[in-house]
């Protein structure tokens, strides 16, 4: 016999204890146990099963991965602007914080663990910095082909690196900002940068989603 959800009828699995569509709870209490529940004295056996049941759901990749696109978006987008890019931490955070609450709307009966919000959290910063990756490469190449800036965007780096130059006076740190001005040096300097972005993307993010999830968690005990 095919089982489905009685609130809002997707087929499920043989021992499915959530709907995987909606995260509606599937278990069903026979009438001869709840006449006997209050008759049992111990029910630390029932609270295992229970929490085991929770942590064997997981995560709905089908629903963290539109949350997740849509908060790694947001956080692009404010990585491109020039007042909110200088708060990059705060958007960094609220990105995860933004991703599980999107997931949160979608499965609103679903328990959702820190460890899972810390995935969801970890999966949209790494989809914003994709975003960000992309935009980014498309301005500087708007910038170098359409508008013939490349050279100005280089001189911009060069006097960067040439102010740090001047408040060393060590010889090896000059010889090695003299070498970073070069091209191979620039573009050495360009890819740590965007891994250095990487690395921030992700823990903040984590970060945030597992923040979220412990909001949400105090919120439903008050």
């Amino acid at each position: 016999m095919e089982l489905t959800c009685h609130r809002c009828g997707a087929v499920l699995a043989a021992e499915a204890a959530f709907c995987p569509q909606c995260g509606a709870p599937q278990v069903r209490i026979p009438e001869a146990l709840t006449a006997t529940a209050a008759a049992i004295p111990e029910s630390g056996s029932e609270n295992e099963s229970a929490n085991s049941a929770i942590s064997a759901i997981g995560l709905n990749w089908r629903h963290a991965l539109p949350a997740a696109s849509s908060a790694g978006f947001a956080m692009a987008v404010a990585s491109m602007l020039p007042v909110l890019s200088t708060f990059f931490p705060l958007w960094m955070l609220a990105g995860g914080l933004l991703a599980v609450t999107l997931y949160r709307r979608r499965l609103p009966l679903l328990p959702l663990t820190s460890s899972a919000a810390g995935k969801v959290g970890a999966l949209a910063g790494l989809l914003g910095f994709l975003f960000f990756a992309f935009f980014t490469s498309a301005y500087l190449t708007v910038a170098t082909v359409v508008f013939h800036q490349g050279e100005q965007i280089r001189a911009t780096l060069r006097g960067v690196l040439e102010q740090a130059a001047s408040s060393n006076h060590d010889p090896r740190t000059q010889a090695l900002l003299q070498w970073v001005q070069t091209p191979e040096g620039l573009a050495l300097v360009m890819a740590f940068s965007m891994f250095l972005f990487l690395v921030a993307f992700l823990l903040l993010s984590t970060a945030g989603g597992v923040f979220g999830a412990a909001m949400a968690r105090r919120k439903n005990k008050l």
